[in-house]
């Protein structure tokens, strides 16, 4: 096992000591390294141990270790085994934490290195790539999309909106054999029920006004690969028997087509409603249901993996960063705080374009992710600037006119349905309520 231990003399020299027989190399640095980074980058370490002097620069380092792939698990030692400093050190992301002194230190960290590196910061090219997290959680879902990928079972993904459904039905498709082909995602919700029939299966040229060539369809376009169905719980009655019957057959029927076409297609579904309190209402077919939910898993909400939020904060800075090649810094911990602490109804995706709204504020400013946190209020339960709660506050005072609202917002009205659509934000007038931010 290799260890990076940051740490300062003479502590550093008496936790050497206590690794040195659990490991075959420990490098050390001092916790004020101006790019540790750099430091993990250049030899790759098996585990990082940071000592008590670092504590101090937890936040910096935990941030820029984040930024590396892959991101090694990291177990803080402290000077005391308090709850508090082992819950802020946990809250960074790190694996494990541990008081200096105690016997078990060096176990602790073998334990720690001998652990597979979460996929927390890893490249675009792996599939895990987007389940940011080290939380015992995110652990859990990283291994139940090994277990799915190792299978051509349907899928059913659980969730609130924004938790990551998608990015967890393309890490279960590029993990698979089927990896190399097609990944077709259909959200069920924003497919007009006129055009639903057309969307899955495909229609013939001429077979409706408007139709002026062919198309094949989803079930068609995903063959050999993955179909991945997001909202089904939105999908018409009359649809669900349909695609049950195409899905155990393996065959479909274009719109206005003579001859059915034979498929091989994985269906992975998500829901952001429990199917199963649906099909006891009578408002989503039972067999399809169970033909869905032959693997099923839950994605928990931001709030109950607080633990995860540091390094998906630091992970997001970085995008943004590559992106727009800007150098934001991740604050401390104190100025991120306000983050932290946040409930986030919105789950990742509300934390993600939180924070590219207030880069791109600082961008435009010239100034700082941190000046920008500590005069950023609160508005309607979110952060300012609020996507989200700007449209709804648009689309309110356009009586949920579209165009209007779009003209008022200065995008195009498929821009404002595409925001809509990422923010989770439905017409009242369709449900019969009124929808608030």
């Amino acid at each position: 096992m290799r260890v990076l231990l940051f740490d300062d003399d003479p502590t550093a020299r008496a936790l050497s000591e206590a690794l040195r027989p659990h490991a075959a190399d420990v490098r050390s640095a001092p916790a004020s390294s101006r790019d540790p980074g750099a430091l993990v980058a250049a030899e790759p370490p098996d585990v990082i141990v940071l000592g008590p002097a670092a504590r101090a620069e937890l936040a910096r380092l935990m941030a820029a270790f984040a930024a590396h792939a892959p991101a090694p698990p990291v177990v803080v030692v402290g000077e005391h085994d308090r709850a508090e400093a082992a819950l802020e050190a946990l809250r960074t992301g790190a694996i494990d934490y541990v008081a200096f002194g105690a016997p078990e230190i060096g176990a602790r960290v073998a334990a720690a290195g001998a652990q597979p590196t979460p996929a927390r910061a890893r490249t675009g090219d792996e599939p895990l790539a987007g389940l940011i997290g080290a939380s015992l959680a995110m652990e859990r879902i990283r291994a139940l999309v090994r277990t799915a990928a190792r299978t051509e079972a349907p899928v059913l993904l659980e969730g609130e909106t924004g938790t990551g459904k998608e990015v967890v039905a393309r890490a279960i498709h590029g993990l698979g054999p089927r990896g190399g082909r097609a990944f077709v995602p259909l959200n069920c919700a924003a497919i007009p029920e006129t055009l639903a029939e057309s969307e899955f299966f495909g229609h013939a040229r001429g077979a409706f006004t408007g139709a002026l060539e062919s198309r094949p369809g989803a079930l068609r376009l995903a063959d050999g690969g993955t179909l991945f169905l997001d909202e089904i719980e939105d999908l018409p009655l009359a649809l669900q028997a349909k695609l049950l019957r195409a899905v155990q057959d393996g065959e479909v029927r274009p719109l206005g087509g003579s001859t059915p076409r034979r498929v091989n297609v994985r269906l992975v579904a998500a829901s952001n409603r429990e199917l199963s309190r649906m099909v006891e209402a009578g408002t989503f077919r039972r067999d399809l249901y169970y033909r869905l939910r032959v693997l099923t898993i839950h994605l928990p909400p931001l709030r109950e993996r607080g633990a995860d939020l540091p390094l998906l904060i630091a992970h997001f800075v970085a995008a943004f960063n590559r992106r727009h090649g800007t150098r934001f810094a991740v604050p401390g911990p104190t100025v991120l705080r306000p983050l932290l602490d946040h409930p986030w109804p919105g789950n990742v995706r509300e934390l993600e374009n939180t924070l590219e709204s207030l880069l791109i504020l600082a961008t435009a400013e010239g100034g700082d992710l941190g000046t920008l946190l500590r005069r950023a209020p609160l508005l309607d339960g979110g952060f300012w600037p609020d996507e989200r709660a700007r449209i709804l506050r648009v689309l309110d005072d356009h009586r949920w006119n579209r165009q209007r609202a779009a003209a008022a917002l200065g995008i195009s009205r498929v821009t404002l349905w595409r925001r809509m659509e990422r923010h989770g934000i439905r017409d009242p007038l369709a449900s019969g309520g009124r929808v608030t931010s």
